[in-house]
């Protein structure tokens, strides 16, 4: 891997394409080349710090309304998630963009069977990118277009003009209600949900493109026990065996590998979104419900909508690791010909079949990322939202 070689990045579009917006570019294979534009990147960061302020200093001055904080609570929650994940993502570029070499640079090694495993497994990855990106950009879209809609509505009516974002700011040094303060906030918001937009694009469908891609050498794993136990079943050819334990053995130790440099590499990530999308998750449902603005409806809707996708890509990911691995252990058990198998190979089998069965997880430090989770989230979530609505109630 030389500093001249670029990544093969044919089922990573969606993420490449984020990425360079944030001025960062994932086709080098090494982090000193990672930063494209740094002056591209320190503005998207600026930006979200401003906005960050804005949208904490009107929590802090409005703390006892809780209908009105709640979306703003909820986009200071996001920026802060965003910021935390692309800077992590920045300072582990190396580890990073080494996964995407090593994973691809295995794959390139099948034949043409296995390949077809990995392409599928990559095609379904750029399809759930490409899904989730739309899911963002619409709610991004909407966020961008209602308050004009709205506007024009309240001026057809005969209610003047006013451009209503669907969450509050305020500034120590901007006073005032007026149209061209309305404007300010609007651009402002406009430049920093383009920022978070990315982030969230590229960190979030880089993971799941890691999950398919380790799926995809589970897969092959798969194919090659079926493949030598076809050769012992169907042609009685023994010559081969050990060669093709050992071909599967090395295979199977650079895919648990993978696994084990996702942890490393997602791990605060991982953490810091379970953590914080619940509280995110609990804000934009609570102001879907209690909003008195109905133009603000649809942007609270498919934001929440977005949140939940992004957390099924993370714990579906999880669990679909898990699956692929407990897969693996069944096949190695029912596919062997054990009856026409000698005694030696029986017991060199031993090997694959204790190593499958060790449990396979992701985790964001001490959290295991599975569907159950998922379910503790949303749980969670509808508990800050009752409490939330006793507080509302004192």
């Amino acid at each position: 891997m030389s500093d001249t070689e670029r990544q093969n990045l044919d089922y990573l579009p969606v993420q490449f394409g984020a990425f360079m917006v944030l001025g960062l570019d994932i086709g080098v294979t090494r982090r000193s080349a990672l930063l494209k534009s740094g002056w591209t990147f320190l503005f998207n960061i600026l930006c979200t710090v401003f906005m960050e302020y804005g949208f904490a200093n009107f929590v802090i001055n409005s703390i006892t309304d809780i209908d009105a904080i709640t979306s703003s609570l909820s986009m200071f929650n996001q920026g802060m998630l965003l910021t935390f994940k692309v800077l992590v993502m920045v300072f582990k570029g190396d580890e990073m963009l080494k996964l995407i070499w090593d994973m691809n640079r295995l794959a390139r090694g099948a034949n043409a069977k296995e390949w077809e495993i990995w392409i599928s497994e990559n095609r379904m990855g750029k399809w759930i990118a490409l899904g989730y990106y739309y899911c963002c950009y619409i709610a991004a879209t909407i966020m961008a277009v209602m308050p004009w809609l709205f506007m024009l509505y309240e001026y057809v009516q005969g209610r003047g003009v006013h451009l209503r974002l669907p969450f509050q700011l305020q500034f120590f040094f901007v006073s005032g209600n007026g149209f061209h303060i309305s404007i300010f906030y609007y651009i402002g918001t406009l430049l920093v949900v383009r920022a978070w937009f990315n982030m969230s694009v590229g960190i979030d469908t880089l993971f799941g493109w890691y999950i398919f891609a380790v799926s995809g050498h589970f897969r092959i794993l798969r194919h090659k026990i079926k493949e030598t136990a076809l050769k012992i079943d169907a042609y009685d050819n023994h010559r081969d065996f050990v060669s093709d334990v050992a071909a599967f053995v090395s295979y199977h130790n650079r895919t648990l590998k993978f696994t084990e440099n996702l942890n490393r590499l997602y791990g605060e990530i991982l953490w810091s979104e379970i953590s914080m999308s619940c509280l995110q998750l609990c804000f934009l449902l609570y102001s879907l419900t209690n909003d008195e603005n109905f133009a603000n409806i649809p942007f609270h809707f498919f934001a929440s909508a977005a949140i939940t996708m992004q957390l099924m890509i993370y714990c579906f990911g999880g669990e679909k690791l898990k699956n692929e691995n407990d897969m693996l252990c069944h096949d190695i058990y029912m596919a062997m010909p054990w009856e026409k198998m000698y005694p030696s190979e029986k017991k060199l089998m031993l090997l694959p079949l204790l190593r499958t069965q060790r449990e396979i997880s992701l985790k964001g430090l001490y959290f295991v990322i599975n569907v159950n989770l998922l379910v503790f989230i949303f749980k969670t979530a509808f508990s800050f939202i009752t409490l939330l609505g006793a507080m509302k109630e004192i």
